[in-house]
């Protein structure tokens, strides 16, 4: 007997990054036959760059997908840290497809402008395109929000990319709105060069910051989220904690960090230690990131943050423990 609705297992985040994925995929082919219907009914510059930048949205979903199937894949012996870089990898296509799109629309539009290709229908071209980018909108919407709260890059980029279609769109239609209007057709192609520019700036944006994370550039958001989560647990008897790394995999994380101890602490009790804020910390990033504490001696160079009281060794009195700061957890030692 089919159990109630109510006692069913909850939808799992790689069952809904899957399915708005694919949910992305059908919706950029609907909308794209919509906006080549209506570019082969206008004869618009306008109409026609808007429709091969939906082009793109297909493409790029379609790839986006094979990253979430290939990134959910367990780490093995050739991939010991996982497959999560390959949405990075996504995003930096996605990226480069939209500045793509962008420089065969300033061609397209050279080419028309040079043949004297002139709209026609107007009025039900921008109809119909004007639909097609208000879905666009929604779905980018739907899309960008699910990426943020899975964490997944390939569907920010997605999302980001179906929203800045959408507001493309508007500006174009609010363009062919006074081209109707005054009869001024040198709109048309002055729109579609706007475009055309606009999806440079919408490929970089897309681009860049995958493209910093696969040359595992420094995260401020990723440092401050850690450290953050650092100053909400109990450290003590670690007494201040230094030389972070991070590289992002995916939605996962590897972190290597310093624990400074008392110098005479055994192995045993070190390792417990460690252990402990590990476990911890590994909760907050998430179960498949991975974290790698090294221990170091204190040296006697922290007595006036160290609050261990059974210290026979300290060289100055306690006076207060310094909260850990995104600028000094990637410090080489002591500040």
């Amino acid at each position: 007997m089919e159990a109630p609705f109510s006692e069913r297992a909850p939808l799992t985040p790689r069952f809904i990054r899957l399915s708005t994925m694919i949910i992305a995929l059908v919706a950029s082919i609907f909308i794209f036959a919509m906006k080549l219907y209506a570019a082969n009914i206008s004869n618009s510059s306008a109409i026609r760059s808007d429709a091969l930048e939906g082009s793109v949205n297909i493409l790029a979903a379609a790839f986006g997908l094979f990253s979430i199937l290939f990134s959910e894949k367990p780490a093995d012996h050739d991939h010991p840290y996982g497959h999560g870089k390959i949405e990075h990898f996504a995003a930096v296509f996605e990226g480069g497809l939209i500045s793509l799109a962008g420089f065969l629309i300033l061609i397209d539009t050279a080419s028309r402008f040079l043949s004297h290709s002139e709209p026609s229908n107007l009025g039900k071209g921008l109809l119909i395109t004007s639909i097609a980018g208000l879905l666009n909108g929604i779905i980018g919407l739907l899309i960008f929000y699910a990426g943020k709260k899975y964490n997944s890059t390939t569907l920010r980029a997605d999302g980001l990319h179906l929203l800045s279609d959408f507001w493309s769109t508007i500006g174009l239609a609010a363009g062919l709105g006074i081209t109707i209007y005054t009869g001024w057709i040198w709109i048309d192609p002055l729109l579609a060069l706007i475009v055309g520019v606009m999806l440079f700036v919408a490929g970089y944006k897309v681009f860049r910051p995958s493209w910093n994370t696969l040359l595992d550039a420094v995260n401020p958001e990723s440092i401050q989220k850690i450290v953050t989560r650092l100053n909400e647990m109990k450290l003590d008897p670690v007494i201040t904690i230094h030389e972070l790394k991070t590289q992002e995999f995916g939605r996962d994380a590897h972190v290597d960090l310093h624990l400074v101890v008392p110098e005479f602490f055994t192995i045993k009790e070190a390792h417990y230690i460690t252990d402990r804020i590990v476990e911890e910390l590994q909760v907050s990033l998430g179960s498949e990131s991975m974290i790698h504490a090294h221990l170091d001696p204190c040296a006697r160079l922290y007595c006036s943050e160290c609050s261990f009281e059974k210290c026979n060794i300290r060289k100055n009195e306690f006076i207060a423990r310094k909260p850990l700061t995104a600028e000094s957890i990637v410090q080489n030692g002591p500040i």
